[in-house]
């Protein structure tokens, strides 16, 4: 194992703000090589996680001998935002993943941006460990957004139950996914958790993703077990939920479950007064894939998300 100072940023008082990755394996073999991207949020504890525990699984084999490729892992990227318990880039409020590909004589952020740019050019494969922007929590998924470069047989090797496998959205051509398929590496994202804590269970899922991925695209000699046969979902096959009021919200389904239609999935009372202000039920079958995961909702907040298949 290498470890890689990526970026050093100079305080005046505090200590150096450092971004490094862990490097595994060695880049002359023939075998395809990756690069994994932890917490570009200070709310990403579960990605931060993910990635740590990940760079131990891989020391760990590599002193077995059963690393074939070359391994990039980049835990955290805003350690900033991390210590200081923020969302976004402490000083300024502004969103990492909407700096890329970076400009190394900009702001702050596209500085940063830039530096880990460069340091993720040339990999065969990339994959990008997020959380929700909003405030929810879902299963694990896949999100792979078209270019033209992405790679939908190879994000199915990661076994999840869902891809969400849809076209670009004009805000995302500054988003990391987007300029790193571009730059031609098969760029994907894993989307899993709630901002903000730890979930043992998703982290575990994740983490078999990585190891199941790298094992069956032969960058890692590692037993596996098969995980799921992918759905792919379109924006067509989601149905969004809306909150009608404001109040108390309260879920009687968990992520990943499977309703019917009229099925009660959670209700809305009144924060004073305890009146049931909506029952909120399943509009078709479908698998519950999100949901809000803060007990106070705002009316027109995105109550659960429900993914079918015709």
């Amino acid at each position: 194992m290498k470890r890689l100072e990526i970026l050093a940023l100079k305080s005046p008082n505090r200590a150096p703000l450092k971004v490094e990755g862990f490097v595994f394996g060695d880049e002359e073999d023939d075998a395809p090589s990756i690069a994994i991207v932890g917490a570009m949020s200070g709310d990403h504890i579960n990605q931060l996680y993910v990635a740590s525990r990940f760079v131990d699984y891989l020391r760990q084999k590599e002193e077995e001998g059963k690393i074939t490729g070359k391994i990039l892992v980049i835990p955290a990227v805003n350690t900033y935002a991390l210590n200081m318990g923020e969302k976004f880039w402490p000083l300024d409020k502004t969103d990492l993943n909407m700096m890329f590909p970076g400009y190394k004589e900009g702001e702050t952020t596209q500085r940063i941006a830039s530096a880990l740019f460069e340091a993720l050019q040339g990999f065969d494969y990339g994959i990008i460990l997020e959380g929700r922007r909003d405030q929810g929590m879902c299963i694990p998924y896949v999100k792979l957004i078209k270019s033209g470069y992405e790679d939908i047989e190879a994000a199915k090797d990661l076994g999840m139950r869902f891809i969400h496998y849809r076209e670009y959205s004009p805000i995302e051509t500054v988003m990391l996914q987007y300029n790193w398929q571009l730059w031609e590496t098969r760029a994907m994202s894993l989307v899993f958790g709630k901002n903000g804590t730890i979930d043992a269970v998703t982290s575990g899922e994740v983490q078999g993703a990585l190891v199941r991925f790298m094992s069956k695209r032969g960058i890692l000699k590692n037993g596996v077990f098969n995980g799921f046969l992918s759905n792919i979902i379109g924006p067509e096959n989601i149905t969004i939920l809306k909150a009608s009021r404001a109040g108390i919200f309260e879920s009687v389904v968990a992520c990943g479950t499977r309703v019917q239609k009229g099925e009660k999935l959670g209700r809305i009372t009144d924060s004073l007064s305890g009146e049931k202000l909506e029952k909120i039920v399943a509009p078709r079958d479908g698998v519950v894939t999100c949901q809000y995961s803060h007990p106070l909702i705002f009316q027109n907040s995105i109550a659960f998300r429900i993914a079918s298949v015709e």
